[in-house]
């Protein structure tokens, strides 16, 4: 596959004479990462656990859920933790439920089967707590919720959501909403994880003037959360600048260390060292063997495994997490073969591909696959009991998510970010939503050269590679 190269814009000499201490080479990859203040850089180069982790209670709506939370613990109503069924989602869950745990609450988590439930909350499970919960908090999930979290209202549930994905134009009537990125939020830092966003809250629970723990205790149960928020952070593939390079850095200190059996004999089944571990690790082999629990059945897989407490039970739980993988790659090998013999037109500036017989857990992967491979936007789409299901993968040149927003008219239900979603819709709409998509992927991508593109981070000359420079 040839790529057209994406070179970097070349620092001023008198950027590179601002920062002396560093080579220029180090100067121009902090370049490309838009990092050009001495706060910044300082940042980057050394994270610091106590100056830049920002104070969780600076979230306008903090306040509200803990108040909410502390009311439920008190009164030891229960509160339904609420995640998705990917990596991230279940990281969040496990946060939420271990920190709420630790303060004595009433919890338990649901997570929706992908296939029968599809993604966010959805009327079904809402009506089935209804009866027992008094409290939902939705993590990775919830912010395009906005009949669900009706239905929860009407039914007495307070919802809190914890959520990272792009804002519709109406908000749901939640009781708090912890989303870095909703209008007039004044969180300084705006691209956690879900995984982050739980934790966020998590960290506002034990520094509340309501928490009655010891400061050791606090310390204790915040620090050994911080491995789940690696593994959200990089499975996610948010970008490690800010805050979340701080997050990563400790979390992945933790990691190493980290007390989750569960954790323990996945990286045992991943064949990995633990003191080895690094962001490699947890991008191609952990988070997959996690994702591979919601596309293969349940997520309930992933999850009971990083709680579980009982070693038999763990390797059990771990050895069918691996196999479910292994599957997950054969399946989601043969549905790339099966789309690529499908006719299409490739000068189509979108492409679409369907089959009723696919999974609708691999969609999104083989999206993936399929919009690298022709470097455009790519809807895969498969049936599911009576609905069209779909998963969604762009490129920076076409917002996805936007695209889905402007004719959300055609849709049951849709979430994501702007270069990758899903969504369902009724069959009857399948053929005029593709041809608007089309379009519109028409209008926007006009002059757009579909080659896959490969950013360089920085062009040296042989001779200057040397071991100095490795150590820099």
């Amino acid at each position: 596959m040839s790529y057209i190269w994406r070179l970097p814009q070349k620092p001023s000499q008198e950027f590179i004479d601002k920062f002396p201490e560093l080579h220029p080479i180090v100067v121009q990859l902090l370049f490309n990462r838009n990092l050009k203040t001495q706060n910044e850089i300082d940042e980057f180069l050394s994270p610091d656990y106590s100056k830049d982790v920002h104070d969780p209670h600076l979230f306008k709506d903090m306040e509200k859920a803990c108040q909410r939370i502390y009311k439920a613990i008190r009164e030891q109503e229960l509160i339904t933790v609420y995640g998705d069924y990917d990596a991230d989602g279940v990281s969040s869950s496990v946060i939420l439920r271990s920190v709420l745990k630790d303060l004595g609450a009433q919890v338990e988590v649901y997570l929706p089967h992908r296939e029968k439930e599809g993604y966010g909350l959805n009327k079904k499970a809402v009506e089935e707590l209804a009866g027992k919960t008094k409290v939902i908090i939705t993590c990775d999930c919830g912010i395009s919720n906005l009949e669900e979290v009706d239905l929860a209202n009407q039914k007495g549930i307070d919802v809190i959501i914890t959520d990272h994905h792009t804002i519709p134009d109406t908000l749901p009537k939640a009781l708090a909403i912890i989303h870095p990125q909703v209008k007039g939020e004044m969180y300084p830092f705006k691209y956690l994880a879900g995984g982050g966003v739980a934790f966020k809250l998590a960290q506002a629970l034990l520094s509340h003037v309501k928490n009655d723990l010891s400061d050791k205790e606090k310390e204790g149960s915040e620090k050994w959360l911080l491995d789940m928020v690696a593994l959200s952070t990089v499975a996610d593939m948010v970008p490690l600048l800010g805050e979340n390079r701080t997050l990563l850095k400790y979390g992945m200190l933790v990691l190493k260390k980290t007390r989750r059996l569960g954790m323990k004999k996945l990286i045992e089944v991943a064949n990995l060292e633990i003191d080895k571990i690094d962001t490699r690790a947890i991008g191609f082999s952990l988070a997959p063997r996690v994702n591979a629990a919601g596309r293969m059945d349940h997520a309930n897989l992933a999850y009971y495994l990083m709680i579980e407490e009982d070693e038999a039970k763990a390797t059990k739980l771990a050895q069918e997490l691996n196999q479910s993988n292994l599957d997950r790659q054969k399946l989601t090998e043969r549905i790339v073969r099966e789309a690529k013999a499908q006719t299409i037109d490739e000068n189509d500036p979108l492409l679409v591909f369907y089959d009723p017989s696919w999974s609708s857990g691999l969609t999104g992967l083989v999206a993936g696959r399929l919009a690298r491979d022709y470097a455009r936007p790519v809807f895969v789409m498969t049936k599911v009991e009576n609905n069209i299901v779909g998963s969604g993968r762009s490129i920076p040149e076409f917002n996805i998510i936007e695209a889905l927003q402007a004719h959300e008219d055609l849709l049951i239900k849709y979430g994501g970010h702007p270069q990758a979603c899903g969504f369902s819709m009724d069959p009857e709409k399948r053929e005029t939503f593709v041809q608007i998509m089309k379009e519109l992927a028409t209008q926007k991508l006009q002059g757009v050269e579909f080659q896959s593109k490969l950013d360089i981070e920085l062009m040296i000359d042989f001779e200057d590679i040397s071991w100095d420079l490795v150590d820099l």
